[in-house]
């Protein structure tokens, strides 16, 4: 059969369905033995029909059977199982009993070789998809701007003066809570020591990767893959943040940022998780602070009855500041306008690789142009935006009084820009095509050079002020009298 010409095949087959018609037929006066027997003789009929028109099929298409086609053939008394699949399930796809320990091991093997090839191909899958392709090249691209960087400033902070007491741990540092970060401190500097910055800062680019994640996937569930893939490259190579995906100790800052941000995000479906977010966001940095005002705006826009789960972050950061919260600085609300307002354009620029105040005023222009004329707003893109409002707000009652330059600073930017990045793509995405496109392609290839610039500056800048501490004893450089 596996030389002929189909002929043959064609025959046998068109004469056992014949056959197996007849009997079928007979079947029905014979008595139960009989019955039976005939049934599995059929069986046997219909497996070899099976094997024998997929052959038949694949030699009229100019394929050569192999030695699987048995593999193909549906299984006897299971419509739409085939013998591979009774094969899993660990029956041989010839019998209707169980088969015998060879059997089993050899279909066992089978399918480990199966499994193997199939989790092959599902990681190369996975590896050439486009996101996944866009972080590998964004993280050689933030690893070769990372050379030369080593601790600077505030980590000498944690690494000589913070330990793992309850005091250490939960000791305020510039007035935020900063938990989580003495731990993963502690805990890097016991496994791998200072021999090298790079572990640090995979801590950094691990969770600055997650943020960009985080920005594709909100954008994706509005808009065309396009524009959350332009979303996310801006977003990997924020230079308008530069300070903190170049700097480990900023760890904190985008680590607050991603948990807030997923907390945002699945809070009306996932209540629960959002709040066990919310305080690890709340035990990173103060910055979780403006994802907790946003979470409860995403909750109260789509699920307010989930809103009492923000009790639980609100309780904790709340025992927190009674307990062991201290600062020097008297809140106050002079010039706090002024600084969201300077805030808010920085990060708007920012998002467009700028860091002139006139575009950040005019992204801020035409966002508010499309948002009015949106026929509809996700309630997620709105709760992305209070969060940036919240965090400039919540700085600035505390900062205001230093200027409102000083909320034009790049770690405050990093915080900001992911809403601005995310509302720009999805409304860029609603402008009929091809002007969308053609709009949105401008304006990425902008994003993207004025950012791609900035993040060379800061590395510029970051490696001119390790230089400078190097003069100082490690004491010095995490005062904060250090004039570098």
């Amino acid at each position: 059969m596996a030389e002929g010409d189909g002929t043959g095949v064609e025959a046998t087959v068109v004469a056992l369905g014949r056959v197996d018609g007849a009997e079928l037929a007979e079947g029905a006066a014979l008595p139960h033995a009989a019955t039976t027997k005939a049934r599995t003789v059929t069986a046997a009929k219909q497996i070899f029909i099976g094997l024998s028109r997929g052959a038949l099929d694949r030699r009229r298409a100019g394929e050569t059977p192999d030695a699987d086609d048995r593999f193909r053939a549906p299984a006897p008394g299971l419509p739409g199982v085939t013998g591979s699949d009774l094969g899993r399930m660990g029956r041989s796809p010839w019998e209707t009993v169980d088969s015998g320990s060879m059997t089993d091991l050899a279909d066992h093997q089978g399918d480990g070789r199966q499994g193997v090839r199939a989790s092959l191909e599902d990681a190369e899958t996975t590896l050439t998809r486009p996101p996944v392709l866009l972080a590998i090249v964004a993280i050689v691209i933030l690893a070769w701007l990372s050379r030369g960087m080593t601790f600077y400033h505030d980590e000498y902070t944690f690494i000589l003066l913070r330990d793992l007491s309850i005091r250490g741990i939960f000791a305020p540092h510039n007035e935020h809570l900063s938990a989580t970060l003495v731990v993963l401190y502690r805990v890097l500097l016991g496994t791998v020591g200072m021999a090298s910055y790079w572990p640090y800062l995979g801590v950094t680019f691990a969770l600055h990767l997650a943020v960009s994640g985080i920005v594709y996937v909100v954008v994706r569930r509005e808009a065309p893959m396009a524009f959350a893939l332009g979303a996310m490259a801006v977003m990997l190579v924020l230079g308008s943040g530069g300070d903190d995906i170049l700097w480990a100790f900023q760890s904190g800052t985008i680590g607050a940022t991603a948990a807030g941000m997923a907390a945002l995000v699945v809070a009306p479906r996932r209540p629960a998780v959002a709040a066990i977010l919310l305080t690890i966001a709340l035990s990173t940095s103060g910055v979780g602070l403006a994802f907790f005002v946003g979470t409860g705006v995403h909750l109260l826009l789509t699920r307010p009855r989930a809103l009492p789960w923000l009790l639980v972050p609100l309780g904790y950061y709340l025992t927190w500041f009674v307990l062991f919260a201290t600062s020097s600085v008297s809140p106050g609300l002079h010039g706090l306008v002024e600084y969201v307002l300077a805030g808010l354009t920085a990060s708007a620029a920012g998002a467009l690789g700028s860091t002139s105040l006139m575009v950040g005023s005019l992204a801020l222009l035409a966002l508010a142009f499309g948002l009015g004329r949106a026929w509809e707003v996700q309630p997620v893109v709105l709760a992305m935006l209070a969060s940036s409002v919240a965090f400039f707000a919540i700085a600035g009652l505390v900062r205001a009084q230093l200027g409102p330059e000083q909320a034009e600073a790049s770690r405050y930017i990093y915080v900001a820009a992911p809403a601005f990045l995310i509302a720009g793509a999805i409304l860029l995405a609603r402008i009929p095509r091809p002007a969308g496109t053609v709009i949105g392609a401008v304006v990425l290839a902008f994003a993207l050079v004025g950012n791609v610039t900035l993040l060379v500056e800061s590395h510029d800048r970051l490696l001119t002020k390790v230089a400078c501490e190097q003069a100082l004893t490690p004491l010095q450089r995490g005062s904060a009298g250090n004039p570098c």
